[in-house]
């Protein structure tokens, strides 16, 4: 119960690794309040019940808000949602997005503007609003609040074909030290994950790895890559995001936590 009596929101949790967190953060006690602009339809790959019905079932608190984080009005309706529902928002992780990119001729305008959109600007608009409502905010052993942001290896490494989605990531990246430097004082922990590859069942041959361990071209090259003997897992990032969430994370902020199974360190 290390985030018990905290209200933590969470995107991007109808699935993947922001389901597993959204699970993580109540099983410890938090109520999570589950963002997501699908809807909470839980995850289709996985076959499971909505992400608030299995934290319910479980015995944890959940709300559900769907919306759009690239609109500011939808994260306007989130946070306002949230704090009706709990008079307070302790935790913010900032988890939705997508995973695309081409090389620079094959990128579109259009297409950059859209990743952007998604996988920057979003984490923007959330930031900016969770760090508007924590600056207020009644502090709790001189903290009033703590944002993790979701970047990615991707943000830090540069495989072939990836242009908009590593450049978005290195910018959350950025954004989140920034974010520490000017509101620690404050009493913001701002922190961000990288997490390497991660079986979500979002990619091509997922399915038949988890199934079976049948391996594709793409799988084949992420172990290869991964001095770690397996990819990884959702939990694996839901574990690193509690301690970033929990007390036990009070003098580590603007950090770039890598959960990537020793890549980049190769």
């Amino acid at each position: 119960m290390r985030l018990a009596g905290r209200t933590a929101v969470v995107t991007g949790a109808a699935a993947g690794i922001g389901r597993a967190i959204a699970r993580r953060f109540a099983q410890e006690g938090a109520h999570v309040v589950v963002a997501d602009v699908r809807g909470d339809a839980g995850s289709s790959r996985d076959g499971g019940p909505p992400t608030t019905k299995l934290i319910e079932t479980e015995g944890g608190l959940a709300t559900f808000v769907q919306g759009d984080l690239t609109d500011p009005a939808q994260v306007t309706e989130l946070f306002d949602r949230t704090l009706e529902v709990s008079g307070r928002i302790d935790i913010v992780v900032s988890n939705a997005g997508v995973f695309r990119g081409s090389p620079i001729l094959d990128t579109t305008v259009e297409a950059w503007d859209a990743d952007m959109d998604l996988n920057l600007r979003s984490q923007y608009l959330v930031n900016r609003r969770a760090v508007a409502e924590m600056i207020g905010q009644r502090e709790m052993d001189g903290i009033r609040g703590r944002i993790v942001n979701m970047a990615s290896q991707l943000g830090v490494t540069a495989p072939p074909g990836h242009l908009t989605y590593s450049v978005a990531k290195a910018g959350v990246a950025q954004m989140t030290r920034q974010l520490a430097v000017d509101y620690a004082r404050h009493g913001i922990i701002v922190n961000a994950i990288a997490p390497g590859r991660v079986i979500t069942g979002y990619h091509a041959g997922e399915a038949d790895y988890v199934a079976d361990g049948t391996v594709d071209a793409a799988t084949e090259y992420s172990l290869q890559r991964t001095p770690f003997p397996r990819l990884g897992r959702p939990e694996d990032i839901a574990g690193a995001a509690l301690f970033l969430a929990s007390d036990d994370c009070t003098f580590v902020s603007g950090h770039l936590l890598m959960v990537d199974g020793g890549w980049t360190a190769y």
